[in-house]
């Protein structure tokens, strides 16, 4: 079965609504399944999917060009948007006016650093890890925190906000 046909069964099985099903038509690249996992974030997020497995036979070696990694060790700076799955191991900075949002979760462990203006979002979930640090007091980073997810501050970071929930996910 073609990736795109499989990942619409598995959707529906997990209550993909109509608009979206439409959305995942035969052909879709891989530049845009990033695109809509992006966009529906809270939705893959709360029903896990795709599954890491999925991920890591579909996705791996394919989707990094686009913000989403899988089981990476990499270095990001400045992207836009930006999903750890699976067990990365990443260093992301931040800085100038740059702005991002980042999804970070399993057993992903993420090094950020924002400085000079940048404003950065961290979803964090599972059993996922985030060390942060701004540099300058007009950085600014918002974490959310989701189930047993750990957040350390590496300095007392002027512009950071942690909230933390008691749910594992949005």
């Amino acid at each position: 079965m073609e990736l795109v046909e499989q990942l619409k069964k598995d959707g529906i099985g997990k209550g993909l609504c109509r608009m979206w099903q439409m959305k995942l038509k035969p052909g879709t690249d891989m530049k845009s399944l990033v695109g809509l996992f992006i966009k529906g974030i809270d939705f893959c997020i709360a029903n896990d999917y795709p599954t890491l497995d999925f991920m890591r036979q579909n996705f791996k070696g394919h989707c990094e060009p686009y913000g989403a990694y899988v089981d990476d060790d990499v270095k990001v700076d400045n992207v836009p948007n930006v999903v750890m799955n699976g067990d990365c191991k990443a260093l992301v900075l931040y800085d100038r006016y740059n702005v991002g949002n980042i999804y970070i979760r399993h057993g992903s462990v993420v090094e950020l650093t924002a400085a000079d203006n940048a404003f950065v979002t961290v979803d964090i979930f599972d059993n996922a890890k985030l060390y942060v640090a701004t540099a300058g007091c007009k950085a600014r980073v918002n974490v959310n925190v989701y189930g047993n997810a750990v957040v350390e501050k590496a300095n007392e970071c002027v512009g950071l906000k942690i909230r933390l929930t008691n749910k594992k996910t949005y």
